[in-house]
């Protein structure tokens, strides 16, 4: 999850999971984990859509490879980032 700790699964265990927010809403399906320096960055495909959510302590809430399923709590602004211009081009 960050450089302060190692993760307890593998990427491969939690490979198309279903991610969604603490309220349940369904942000989409995590597609890859990319290593960076500072943390890792869940990649999550919506639609033709990936959203890249930083995979920190204060943002994954939980992991549970066992029932494939990411609890997160998005960062502020993020959402917006990736949310459409159109409503009607909305693809979750």
């Amino acid at each position: 999850m960050s450089a302060e700790s190692e993760p307890s699964w593998k990427v491969a265990d939690i490979a198309g999971s279903e991610v969604e927010t603490e309220k349940g809403e369904r942000i989409g399906r995590l597609k890859d984990v990319l290593p960076t320096g500072a943390n890792d960055v869940f990649v999550v495909e919506r639609g033709r859509q990936e959203i890249l959510v930083p995979a920190l302590k204060s943002v994954v809430l939980s992991i549970s490879a066992e029932e494939k399923k990411i609890v997160v709590r998005m960062p502020e602004g993020l959402e917006e980032i990736y949310a459409p211009k159109n409503p009607k081009e909305r693809l979750a």
